[in-house]
């Protein structure tokens, strides 16, 4: 959205945002800077009411708290608004078009109505001099007719031209909900994603992964960035490859990924978990110069089920907790969440 303070109005804005951003365990970030401002502005009441809650029950914010506040109040509002003033554009299009088709439908129809009028007014006697007006008559609507064909056209042209804009405009409003590296959701487009496409009050018939690359940082200082980044790149297109279109997965951190499964059973989720990490194990990561990456790469994933009360953050957590066990228990391998494991 376009902010309308002026420069005084701005600068107390911000005084009062860092006094109130400070106590918090939140980066001073643009994220989060962004969030504070419209509360503080009285820009954004769905935002200030669920900040006053969380202020309420858990004192300070974090900064996951602050980018989930970003991610449904502001990122959200915007693709929102960015996708209605697209379909309001394509309406206005389409009207556009229809109006002048119909408007050179009229104008033929005019035209025909006039030739049979010049056939029939041509034979009769002393006809001449309205046949005359007639035919100067159908020259004319020819020429409207021609104009009106020529308008159809360049709107046809105008048509494709808007098209490539709007899909400009939305790379540009959704690349922010994308992490640059692998092509998946970070962590606001991941929330976006889920919001759509899940109830957000009942992820009872769900399930969710949450992937590790062990030892990535040894990777890194082994190795160096770059084939940490194809370590991370050829883990997308693992997931790419098993997970289904209802899936959505998303790189959260450095070596995160998450994936939230609908309608899947845990044995479902787990199942296909394992087939993620065989194909990691298989992974041959190539260096620049041609040599083979001699190492192997390996995958902890934990595994969870919702239940009845279950969040979409509980969720998380539970495979998180889940993950941990993986990683305890020697890395490479799934495990269930405590509440989901079999007794």
């Amino acid at each position: 959205m376009r902010y309308q303070q002026s420069r005084e109005e701005s600068a107390a804005i911000l005084r009062r945002a860092l006094q109130l951003m400070s106590p918090h365990g939140a980066g001073y970030h643009p994220l989060s800077y962004a969030v504070w401002y419209e509360h503080v502005a009285e820009l954004n009441p769905a935002l200030t009411q669920e900040l006053e809650k969380l202020l309420a029950s858990e004192g300070l914010l974090s900064d996951a708290d602050v980018c989930r506040l970003h991610a449904l109040h502001i990122a959200a509002r915007d693709v929102e608004t960015f996708e209605l003033a697209r379909t309001e554009l394509r309406e206005l299009l389409g009207k556009t078009d229809q109006d002048t088709v119909y408007a050179e439908t009229t104008v033929q129809r005019f035209t025909h109505c006039l030739e049979d009028a010049n056939r029939r007014l041509s034979g009769a006697e002393g006809s001449q001099a309205v046949s005359f007006v007639i035919s100067d008559v159908l020259e004319r609507a020819w020429q409207v007719q021609t104009t009106l064909k020529s308008l159809h056209e360049q709107l046809a042209r105008q048509r494709e031209e808007v098209a490539v804009v709007m899909e400009r405009l939305e790379r540009a409003q959704t690349e922010p909900l994308r992490d640059p590296l692998t092509g998946l959701n970070n962590l606001y487009g991941f929330r976006r994603a889920v919001e759509i496409r899940e109830d957000p009050a009942d992820f009872t018939e769900a399930a969710f992964l949450a992937v590790d690359v062990d030892w990535f940082k040894r990777i890194n200082d082994t190795h160096g960035h770059v084939i940490g980044d194809k370590v991370l790149k050829k883990v997308a297109e693992i997931l790419g490859e098993q997970l289904s279109a209802e899936d959505v997965a998303a790189r959260v951190g450095g070596d995160e990924f998450v994936v939230f499964m609908p309608g899947r059973s845990l044995a479902a989720a787990a199942a296909l978990a394992e087939k993620i990490r065989a194909g990691a194990q298989r992974t041959l990561i190539v260096s620049p110069d041609g040599t083979r990456f001699a190492g192997q790469v390996t995958l902890s994933i934990g595994a969870a089920a919702g239940r009845p009360g279950d969040t979409i953050e509980s969720l998380r957590h539970k495979a998180d907790v889940a993950l941990y066990s993986a990683k305890a228990a020697g890395r490479n391998r799934v495990a269930l969440a405590p509440d989901n494991a079999p007794s």
